[in-house]
């Protein structure tokens, strides 16, 4: 965290200033008190009038200062943490899909919300306070010293006790702070599934079984927060004590020297009101700091995050495609125990239309995920004019491919917006990716045509319409190499027809197509058919050469037909 704590080194400097600042008109106020008490016993009322005109001066100086400290706290808070959850999140978007998958989704939403939260109130926060505090501390014990030296070593006699009570607490409350923080993602791992599958709980009727899941979650999050509390409480108090103790021993002491006659009664008042910077810095500075341990845990979890090496864009340049797409001897797996490709090879020109199809699990899908690199960890090659696609820029892969993918996500935006992605294209692009995709008669009917709201995931949209926007956007991007992968499964066969003939009928694209749709007016658009069965391509050809041929495709088609004919 110290990395982001001295990020703007500047703004902190300033800070530090206004705090000195403050911390010494709070001092100062002890010496305005003695002066008006010591007036009081041996002055005149014209005396007295000077001394209030110099207080309401200085309550509109301490105002000033106080406001001022607080605004330039916010904006440091502000832009330091910005700056560390621009970081985070931009460490989470520069993974891979590998990487990414690694982890639930609630845990990156966890750690760049709850995490953060904790460490802007006990991390950044608090060690302005100790700052602040330790300060106070300072000034008020030089002042203190030059009032009555005897005085200031009774109270450090006692204090010493305040000073000790973090050490020897601070790692046990790190440890139950970080349990927290454990639970907590967690829980929001549990409730963002719970929110994600709320379908399928109320489909199966099983709202029973999560409320209990949901219980047995939210007590473990909040025992452990309850913990951590109980702890912290228990070491507040002890340094409390320590501050009564302290606070009553300058009391004590100073009355004792002002029957002695060797203190005045202004100065008196003088010592306990600097008792109060001297007690209660004291005893935040001991508290926070146990809460500054306490979050070390979680800092250092954040910051190893934040400096997680990521995939740099790095590579080839690679801007055009000229000649076409081959795969050469490729193997993978997601697990050791199955093969998902076994010798793969391909040769795709350029501007030819290509069909993927096979059997569930038979690796079509996989294909693609290599192909736009989801996974590198793949034996073989697949290149792109020759290229091998892990040595291309990834930016630069994905201007030259676009995908439109079998599940659908829509951001809670208009429908241009999700069409577009937040990109400017020109009415003409636009028009002409809704008519290639079919949304002209959604468009039209809606009454707010392309601004209508989609909803949270497209809730507004059927699945079909879903499906529709994606095709769009993907057209839209205008790319040489188009990717469908399931893309038409929620449209009717009609539909779907029409879409795949608009997309096919465009010259010089190129496109792989994942289907599971064996209808024989659409497949005979292809210029070829890739069969895959058990990670292997089984048979090539067109539609009317495998069918002749009567292998594994035909079987395929004939279980298909005799599908649509039930």
């Amino acid at each position: 965290m110290k990395k982001y704590f001295f990020r703007f080194k500047g703004l902190l400097s300033v800070n530090i200033f206004i705090i000195i600042l403050t911390a010494v008109a709070n001092v100062y106020l002890a010496f305005i008190l003695k002066s008006i008490v010591d007036i009081g016993t041996n002055g005149t009322v014209s005396e007295l009038k000077t001394a209030l005109v110099f207080s309401l001066c200085y309550v509109a100086a301490t105002f000033a200062i106080g406001y001022t400290r607080k605004f330039l706290e916010a904006l440091y808070i502000k832009k330091t943490l910005i700056a560390l959850k621009n970081d985070v999140f931009s460490k989470i978007l520069g993974q891979n899909l590998k990487s990414f998958n690694e982890e639930n989704s609630a845990k990156y939403i966890s750690l760049i919300t709850n995490d953060i939260n904790i460490v802007e109130q006990d991390y950044f926060i608090n060690i302005l306070q100790i700052i602040y505090n330790a300060v106070s501390f300072v000034i008020a014990t030089f002042a203190i010293i030059k009032m009555n030296v005897y005085i200031t070593i009774g109270v450090f006699i006692v204090g010493a006790v305040t000073i000790i009570i973090p050490m020897v607490f601070g790692k046990k409350l790190g440890k139950n702070k970080n349990i927290y923080s454990d639970n907590l993602g967690i829980f929001t791992t549990k409730v963002k599934d719970m929110f994600s599958g709320f379908e399928v709980i109320k489909s199966f009727n099983i709202e029973d079984k999560i409320q209990d899941e949901y219980k047995i979650s939210n007590y473990r999050v909040e025992n452990s927060k309850y913990k951590y509390l109980l702890l912290s409480a228990f070491v507040d108090g002890l340094s409390e004590i320590g501050g009564f103790l302290m606070f009553f021993t300058a009391i004590g002491l100073g009355t004792y020297f002002v029957i002695k006659g060797e203190l005045t009664v202004g100065a008196m008042i003088a010592t306990v009101q600097l008792m109060n910077n001297i007690v209660g810095p004291l005893v935040i500075v001991s508290t926070r700091l146990n809460k500054v341990k306490a979050v070390k845990l979680i800092g250092e979890k954040l910051v190893k995050f934040a400096g997680k090496n990521q995939n740099c864009d790095s590579g080839i340049d690679k801007l055009s495609f000229e000649k076409g797409i081959t795969f050469e001897n490729v193997n993978f797996c997601y697990s050791k125990e199955r093969k998902t490709l076994d010798s793969v090879s391909l040769n795709i020109k350029k501007g030819s239309k290509y069909a993927i199809v096979g059997g569930s699990g038979s690796g079509k899908s996989t294909l693609l995920k290599l192909f736009l690199r989801y996974y590198e960890d793949f034996e073989g090659a697949i290149k792109i004019d020759g290229v091998d696609n892990r040595e291309i820029k990834v930016s630069d892969l994905y201007k030259l491919i676009t995908v439109i993918h079998q599940n659908v996500f829509m951001f809670d935006n208009s429908i241009g917006e999700n069409i577009t992605l937040f990109r400017e294209y020109g009415e003409v692009d636009i028009k002409r990716a809704v008519k290639l995709s079919g949304l002209e008669e959604l468009v039209d009917r809606l009454s707010g045509g392309l601004d209508s709201n989609v909803g949270e995931n497209g809730c507004n949209l059927s699945g079909g319409e879903k499906q529709r926007v994606a095709i769009a956007r993907a057209l839209i991007k205008n790319t040489p190499i188009l990717i469908l992968d399931e893309a038409t499964s929620s449209l009717d066969n009609e539909t779907a027809y029409n879409i795949e003939k608009s997309i096919l009928d465009i010259d010089e694209l190129t496109c792989m197509v994942v289907t599971h749709k064996l209808v024989d007016e659409i497949l005979r658009m292809y210029d070829g058919i890739i069969v895959v069965n058990n990670g292997r391509i089984e048979e090539i050809g067109s539609f009317d050469e495998l069918t002749q041929k009567k292998g594994y495709f035909f079987s395929l088609y004939n279980i298909t037909k005799e599908d649509l004919v039930k």
